[in-house]
């Protein structure tokens, strides 16, 4: 039986955010992901990193950080399969609640063809500091459906 899985996204955001102009590798290292269904990433990248999702159930990404001053929010969740018929949400593009520490939650489909399937997709989030500016950037992780 699945169950609701959340994503967190952990920011190194005082550093990021102190970046003019980071790169992809920038980015990936200042950032962390975990989950609370053993997921993980085989070999430490967080483009391999692995979350194991479950048919009819709720995925939920959270931004966090521990550094004072900044929050981390989740803008959009984007799922471009490489077949329609293998996405894993109703919509390509999964919008966060917006503000400062927003998150995005969606509810993966209950559809057999999609188990033991592989899905890429992008975490777009924003940094923000103590005033209202914020700088934005992705990270590309997957996810896996299950039973």
């Amino acid at each position: 039986m699945g169950k609701k899985v959340v994503i967190a996204l952990t920011v190194q955001a005082s550093s990021l955010y102190a970046m003019s102009n980071p790169s992809q590798e920038d980015i990936d290292n200042a950032c962390s992901l975990s989950d609370d269904n053993s997921g993980r990433s085989q070999n430490g990248t967080l483009k391999d990193f692995l979350s194991n999702v479950y048919l009819n159930q709720d995925v939920r990404w959270v931004g966090l950080t521990n550094d004072n001053g900044y929050s981390v929010a989740i803008d959009s969740i984007f799922n471009e399969p490489e077949s329609r018929d293998l996405n894993f949400f109703d919509v390509t593009t999964i919008y966060g609640s917006g503000g400062r520490s927003g998150n995005a939650t969606a509810k993966v489909k209950n559809d057999s063809n999609l188990v033991h399937k592989l899905d890429k997709y992008t975490i777009n989030f924003s940094v923000y500091t103590d005033g209202n500016s914020s700088k934005s950037f992705h990270i590309d992780p997957k996810l896996a459906a299950n039973p």
